[in-house]
């Protein structure tokens, strides 16, 4: 048996898509690089765990002065039933 090259319908292997995947997340959290933790909330509202900086909520928002929202890392986001 040989082993093939089996490529999606968008022409990638599996592991280009993740490749791929993976330099789109890095860019997107270099985005968020430049923030300063003394103007945000940094620690997740359930289990108090420190968050990647794109989860962050900024102290002065009006979310975070009016209805306390702090950030959730992804273990505790997944515990909830989310609408969309």
């Amino acid at each position: 048996m040989t082993l093939v090259d089996e490529r999606g319908p968008d022409g990638l292997t599996d592991a280009e898509r993740h490749a791929a995947w993976r330099a789109e997340e890095a860019a997107y959290e270099a985005r968020f690089a430049l923030r300063k933790a003394a103007d945000y909330h940094t620690r997740c509202r359930d289990c108090g765990v420190f968050v990647k900086k794109s989860r962050w909520v900024k102290k002065d928002s009006f979310d975070a002065i009016n209805r306390q929202a702090r950030p959730l890392c992804w273990p505790c986001w997944d515990e909830y039933d989310h609408e969309y």
